[in-house]
């Protein structure tokens, strides 16, 4: 079988924003799907290119913020995974608001449910550009009321989910948007 067909059986991943600022204070906003919330539950994995300014301003402040936009966001998530020249803010391009974080530097991101706070736990560079990145969650923001039983709070969210060319997203109840924007 081929590995691109066969890839095609995943299901849709998690789609989440992951913000960062470099050493001259630019803010920085670019979306992910390789993202995993690790089983001691206060660490996540993101796997970057290292090619990105994503990684680049992970490395020099070794801080990032992981925010779980809603699928309402879907044209901003893409516009977000646009590229567009170091310096420049996905903020401005995707008008989306940059919030100062509680405990790190990079900004959390308004419009998302919930915003996580992460300190580098450590780095594991794979083949190619790849890099994994774990994070320790050091602070968390979201409006409680959002949030009852989980099998609810789950099923009934809005978090957009990563279908296809990061283009397509959809929701677990099965509302999907094509903002017909290709980013990869």
């Amino acid at each position: 079988m081929d590995l691109q067909e066969a890839l095609k059986l995943f299901p849709p991943r998690l789609a989440v924003l992951v913000s960062t600022v470099d050493k001259d204070g630019n803010e920085n906003v670019a979306p992910h799907s390789e993202f995993v919330n690790l089983y001691e539950g206060n660490r996540f994995l993101v796997g970057i290119d290292k090619r990105h300014d994503t990684y680049k301003n992970i490395l020099e402040t070794g801080e990032f913020v992981v925010a779980l936009p809603t699928i309402d966001l879907a044209k901003a998530i893409s516009i977000c995974g646009q590229t567009i020249p170091r310096g420049e803010s996905e903020f401005k391009a995707a008008n989306l608001t940059p919030v100062k974080a509680n405990k790190v530097c990079a900004p959390l991101v308004k419009e998302c449910i919930v915003n996580f706070e992460c300190e580098v736990f450590k780095e594991f560079e794979t083949s190619g550009n790849g890099s994994i990145i774990i994070g320790d969650i050091v602070d968390i923001t979201y409006n409680k009321d959002d949030v009852s039983d989980e099998i609810s709070t789950r099923m009934n969210n809005k978090v957009a989910l990563h279908v296809s060319k990061g283009r397509v997203f959809t929701v677990a109840s099965g509302e999907t948007v094509d903002t017909k924007i290709d980013f990869k």
